[in-house]
């Protein structure tokens, strides 16, 4: 029998909680979610995570400051990490990006299946390391 891959969700907006949280759930993972960066790095560090899905602009620890939380942690430093972001200039995105993270999303320009596929994708690849 498979594991059901556990999937962090660090975001604060109800809308995009729903809207992407539902479809992973009806696509058979098991999410927790943290309404606040400082919330999101408590939770990565207690549970473990198959997946990290996080927003950039969070209340109580921003996006970038949760990266480099996750990836100077033992624990959580290999935990493949998408971010969504709906308002990021190309710079921050660029260094976001080199700081390790599997995708990046502009939140309005991909719609929950398609972040449902990558999140699959990213997981089989995972397994087969």
């Amino acid at each position: 029998m498979k594991k059901t891959k556990k999937i962090l969700f660090i975001e604060d907006e109800e809308v995009f909680i729903e809207l992407f949280g539902d479809r992973l759930r009806r696509d058979g993972f098991e999410l927790m979610f943290a309404k606040n960066g400082a919330w999101g790095i408590k939770e990565a560090m207690v549970e473990d995570f198959d997946l990290y899905i996080m927003d950039m602009m969070m209340p109580a620890m921003g996006g970038e400051e949760m990266l480099t939380k996750l990836k100077n942690n033992d624990k959580t430093k290999n935990v493949p990490i998408i971010v969504l972001s709906a308002s990021v200039d190309e710079e921050t995105q660029k260094r976001v990006e080199k700081m390790g993270i599997n995708a990046f999303y502009i939140k309005t320009h991909i719609t929950p299946s398609e972040l449902s596929k990558k999140v699959g994708e990213i997981l089989v690849v995972e397994e087969k390391v």
